[in-house]
């Protein structure tokens, strides 16, 4: 009986050693555990490189977009009539507006229609200088006293100047000048371009007094 219960401990003793031997210890546990982190671990940081190439990426389409944008002209703003770009505003008023063909004495259209402008430049434009310029389309002069068309474009510069004066600009605000053929609007190619580049311009210019650069002089010598 006793022989027979000392090889049933055993017997015991065996099976537990085996399960207990063939089992994971801690530091195996800690070793797996160890290397599901690492794994882990690994799928966030490739998924971070991957964000963090998008973003690359998008941060690159962003400035080359920029890049393009800054590049291109800006397109001046339009307010009625007006136009404007960086403290410069103009408009055009048609040449069959204000003169007959070959004329620069302002009609009585002419007239009505400066007065409109010059109530818009002193609503908007008080403070600024008033350039007056002239424009013809590219057709030669051939039967009027003018020499040619720069001409005759500054002669209209010079009457449409003389009825604002008249009208009340200070002339000190105001100048007068001509470009004849030689800054179109559009080409010259067909009568309806051609009647668009016959026009004069009207130009609100912000510039500094005359006296600031004599001041300044005066200064840097004193």
């Amino acid at each position: 009986m006793r022989v027979a219960r000392s090889v049933v401990l055993i017997g015991g003793l065996l099976t537990v050693l085996l399960i207990v031997g063939c089992g994971p210890g801690a530091k195996d546990q800690q070793i797996q555990a160890l290397q599901e982190e690492n794994s882990r671990l690994r799928a966030e940081n490739a998924d971070l490189r991957s964000r963090l190439a998008q973003a690359l990426a998008e941060r690159d389409q962003a400035r080359a977009a920029l890049a393009q944008l800054q590049r291109q002209p800006v397109a001046p703003q339009a307010t009625g009539r007006w136009h404007e770009f960086e403290g410069i505003a103009w408009t055009d008023i048609a040449e069959n507006i204000l003169f007959d063909s070959g004329k620069a004495n302002v009609k009585p259209q002419g007239l009505a229609e400066l007065q409109s402008v010059l109530n818009e430049l002193k609503q908007n434009w008080p403070d600024r200088q008033v350039w007056i310029v002239g424009h013809t389309d590219s057709d030669p002069i051939k039967h009027s006293k003018w020499a040619d068309n720069l001409e005759l474009s500054v002669e209209r510069g010079a009457a449409v100047f003389r009825q604002l004066q008249k009208m009340g600009i200070d002339p000190t605000r105001m100048v007068a000048a001509g470009q004849g053929e030689w800054a179109p609007k559009v080409p010259n190619t067909t009568a309806a371009n051609k009647q668009l580049n016959r026009r004069v311009q009207i130009i609100a210019v912000r510039v500094p007094p005359p006296q600031t650069g004599i001041q300044s002089a005066a200064e840097e010598r004193g």
